[in-house]
């Protein structure tokens, strides 16, 4: 225990040393006892309050020039391979901090990669800035917010969309960034997520999405609008997507009831 104790202080010592750019932002200090013992409730509504609004306090941002270091995509793609052992080992570390639960499904496929670049960013390899990811899931807002602040110490932040603050049209909510990572310098994703939240994107959401594609690419291939009775449905369908999440969402605004 005490040496499970001294790895976590270490492991706090070393983030504290540095902090990029948005950490300027105001944003909530944590100290050691914050960092070693998560929970919920973490011991207070006060301490509650200070998590919730540490976390609308992160600011949407994006630097002007989110360039990868090479154009070239086996070479970009060579260094991903790099820079997804590094991220990794980021999250990981975060991860004993946290008690978050770190989500590496590794990299984006080249195939996946290609059609990108070709379809969606118009042939501009180094505009790529997926290829490496990965995410940290927590079971409470506190540990969410600690994720990002001691994440924003060891990486450089170039993009946050703060989904919280300012939820996609679907209800769903997190924290999402673009860093860059300071051994090779190459861009790569992360997401922050609550877990409720992310079980029903996984799940429940991600069906009624595919409802949703299907009844749209439907249409389209049959070159002709949406007709009413379509219409109504993804209207209901897009409902049901935005209630659960905001249920979701709820359960985290009461932490009493998530801790019991």
């Amino acid at each position: 225990m005490v040496a499970k104790s001294l790895l976590r202080t270490c492991f706090v010592l070393m983030f504290v040393l540095g902090r990029s750019p948005v950490a300027s932002a105001a944003l909530p200090e944590y100290n050691n006892a914050d960092i070693e013992n998560p929970s919920p409730v973490q011991g207070s509504k006060e301490t509650f309050q200070r998590s919730l609004s540490g976390l609308y306090s992160i600011p949407s941002y994006r630097s002007p020039t989110l360039i990868q270091p090479h154009s070239d995509f086996d070479a970009l793609y060579q260094q991903a391979a790099s820079a997804q052992s590094e991220l990794e080992n980021v999250l990981s570390q975060v991860s004993l901090l946290t008690a978050a639960q770190p989500v590496l499904p590794g990299l984006k496929s080249e195939a996946r990669a290609q059609q990108k670049i070709a379809t969606e960013l118009e042939g501009q390899t180094e505009l790529l800035t997926d290829l490496a990811r990965g995410s940290l899931v927590t079971n409470n807002i506190g540990s969410l917010v600690q994720s990002f602040e001691l994440l924003n110490k060891e990486v450089t932040v170039v993009e946050v969309k703060n989904r919280f603050k300012t939820p996609a049209p679907s209800g769903y909510r997190d924290l999402k960034l673009l860093v860059r990572l300071p051994k090779t310098q190459h861009i790569a994703e992360i997401q922050l997520h609550l877990e409720e939240i992310s079980v029903i994107k996984n799940g429940a959401e991600h069906e009624i999405y595919e409802q949703i594609q299907t009844i749209e690419r439907k249409a389209t291939t049959e070159q002709r609008d949406l007709n009413d009775i379509e219409l109504a449905k993804l209207a209901s369908l897009r409902q049901q997507s935005r209630a659960m999440y905001q249920t979701a969402w709820h359960q985290y605004l009461q932490p009493e009831a998530i801790a019991s």
